[in-house]
């Protein structure tokens, strides 16, 4: 074989086993974050801090598996030359109790709950402390982020 022959097979080598490992961590976090994820009956109040809980140590495996298609998940990532990053959770205190939001108004039937939370990298805020609403649909999986924001 030729030695041009042998680096290209080598270096396509390592990205398959490197992409593979990608794949499979990718999968392992998605096992355990169901493992961990908050049982379908649990309250929106134990959901709610399990998602703040798993948003605070960048459990984006947890945080992306609690949230629908409808809003983002907090991961928190840096922002950087080619993107605007994503929030990140730095802290939350003051959950409040869920308050009922009904499908004519939100568009679903939702439990909201409120919170100050520490922030930094969210797109249009400045970083620091910002009263925050998470507001959760259930789903045969259980509560699941709809919305959130501010108001």
């Amino acid at each position: 074989m030729r030695i041009r022959t042998v680096v290209a097979l080598s270096i396509l080598g390592a990205c398959a086993l490197t992409g593979g490992g990608f794949a499979i961590q990718h999968v392992h976090d998605r096992i355990v974050a169901q493992q961990e994820a908050p049982a379908a009956d649990a309250s929106v109040e134990t959901v709610t801090r399990a998602y703040l809980r798993a948003a605070e140590r960048h459990d984006c495996a947890l945080t992306s598996l609690l949230t629908t298609s409808n809003t983002f998940s907090w991961c928190g990532a840096a922002p950087d030359a080619l993107s605007d990053g994503w929030p990140d959770l730095r802290s939350f205190r003051d959950l409040r109790a869920p308050e009922h939001v009904s499908a004519e108004v939100g568009g679903r039937s939702q439990e909201c709950v409120a919170s100050t939370i520490d922030q930094r990298w969210m797109t249009g805020a400045e970083p620091g402390e910002l009263q925050w609403n998470w507001c959760w649909v259930h789903t045969s999986s259980g509560w699941r982020l709809w919305d959130q924001g501010q108001g």
